[in-house]
């Protein structure tokens, strides 16, 4: 991997790349890490037992790379571009015709407090709206609970608004929880690009 290959977004210092095989170890540590299950993971995603479990995944998001379809991507160094830092995702909550992108992430525990979560989404959000090989998507939005306070914090810092509270919206894991499930209220927050 080289951080001239053409299955890279490049920006903020980072690569945003399609997974691969040595990616697992990382990419299961970081799934299985305790702060990101409480208030990363909804309840409803499986959480991945060993890295075997992470190549459907892997497969899945290099397929939705080539066809430009929502997928995950693997943030890394552009120093270093085999060393995952963490993930960021792209789906389709919303009918496409609408082009709205919703965005999710996840920062390895040992790469947190650098900046790489604003900077892959800041990069990823040039994409998806302005850069000619991405969807040209008229909005971005992710949604967080309101209890991460971090990823309001790395929201608000890559240029998206804070636009509400959804209530009750979130269910994540909680082992003090009825049904180890408890469900979090979640801050919205959007971009329009040349707002």
């Amino acid at each position: 991997m080289t951080v001239t290959d053409p299955d890279v977004i490049l920006g903020e210092g980072l690569v945003l790349r399609v997974p691969v095989r040595a990616d697992r170890s990382r990419w299961l540590a970081m799934a299985r890490d305790p702060d990101q299950l409480r208030l990363g993971s909804p309840a409803f995603v499986a959480v991945p037992e060993t890295v075997e479990d992470l190549d459907v995944r892997i497969a899945l998001a290099a397929t939705a790379y080539a066809s430009v379809t929502p997928g995950t991507l693997v943030m890394a160094g552009a120093d270093e571009p085999d060393r995952l830092l963490g993930t960021i995702a792209w789906r389709l909550d919303v009918p496409p015709v609408l082009q709205v992108s919703d965005i999710g992430y996840s920062v390895h525990p040992d790469a947190r407090g650098r900046g790489v979560a604003r900077r892959a989404l800041a990069a990823l959000t040039r994409w998806l709206t302005t850069d000619p090989e991405g969807p040209a998507h008229a909005r971005v939005q992710l949604d967080h609970s309101v209890e991460n306070r971090a990823s309001c914090r790395v929201a608000l810092a890559a240029g998206f608004a804070q636009e509400g509270v959804r209530r009750a919206f979130l269910p994540l894991r909680d082992p003090d929880a009825p049904g180890g499930v408890r469900r979090h209220d979640v801050c919205l927050h959007g971009f329009v690009p040349g707002l």
